[in-house]
C-alpha cells in the first residue's frame, strides 16, 4: 500500500476498521489494489483503502459477478465504478441484495438509476427493516395530507438517522395518524387498517 503512494494515516484507519485486511494473502492484496486502481480511485484518495478492503474480501468471480449484476441493471461500467468510487462497500452485499434494492428502489420507490448511482449506501440499507418501513410512512402521510412538499427527496428521507426520523416523521404525526408508529414497525394489522 507505501510503494502505491497509500498514505500512512490511511492505511493506519483501515487496520483499525477492519484488522482481517492486513492478514489477507499478499497476491490478493495486489490484485485487489490494481482493481481497484483500475476502476479509477487514486491511492491517495481518502475510499481507496475502503475500494482495497472491499475487493479484497472477495474472489475475482465474485467481484465479476457483482459488476455483472450491476450492469444487468443497465448500468454501464462507467456508472458503476461512479458509485464504487462514492460508496466502495455497495459492491461487498450480495448479489440477491442488490436486485433486492434495485427492485425496491426502481419499481417501489420510483427512482431513477442516476440516483442510485449517487447513492450507492443504499445497496447497503435493508429494504425489510428501512427502505420499505419508511416508504409507508411517506405513503400514509401523504394520503392524509400531510407532507408539505409532495415532491420530497426521497434520498434524504432513506438517509436520515433512525432517530431524527421517528421523531419528525413518526411521532410528530401520532395525534393524525395513532397507528402510525405500527405502521412504520410493519405491524400487520395496522397496515390493513384504513388510514382515510
Amino acid at each position: 500500500m507505501k510503494s502505491e503512494g497509500v498514505p500512512s494515516t490511511n492505511i493506519a484507519k483501515m487496520i483499525a476498521l477492519n484488522p482481517r485486511s492486513i492478514m489477507r494473502n499478499v497476491g490478493r492484496m495486489i490484485h485487489a489494489v490494481k482493481t481497484v486502481k483500475e476502476s479509477g480511485v487514486e491511492p491517495k484518495d481518502r475510499a481507496f483503502v475502503y475500494a482495497v478492503s472491499a475487493v479484497g474480501s472477495m474472489n475475482h468471480s465474485s467481484w465479476k459477478k457483482k459488476i455483472n449484476v450491476m450492469k444487468s441493471l443497465g448500468w454501464s461500467e462507467k456508472e458503476i465504478f461512479t458509485a464504487f468510487k462514492r460508496y466502495p462497500l455497495c459492491l461487498t452485499c450480495s448479489e440477491e441484495k442488490m436486485r433486492d434494492v434495485a427492485d425496491f428502489c426502481f419499481n417501489t420507490a420510483k427512482l431513477d438509476p442516476g440516483t442510485l448511482i449517487s447513492y450507492p449506501v443504499f445497496f447497503n440499507l435493508s429494504v425489510d427493516k428501512r427502505l420499505r418501513p419508511r416508504y409507508k410512512v411517506l405513503e400514509v402521510l401523504k394520503v392524509k395530507n400531510l407532507v408539505k412538499n409532495k415532491k420530497i427527496a426521497l434520498t434524504g428521507w432513506f438517509m436520515q438517522g433512525e432517530r431524527e426520523f421517528v421523531k419528525n416523521n413518526v411521532v410528530k404525526h401520532l395525534d393524525e395518524i395513532p397507528n402510525l408508529m405500527d405502521i412504520y414497525r410493519g405491524n400487520g394489522a395496522s397496515e390493513t387498517k384504513s388510514v382515510s
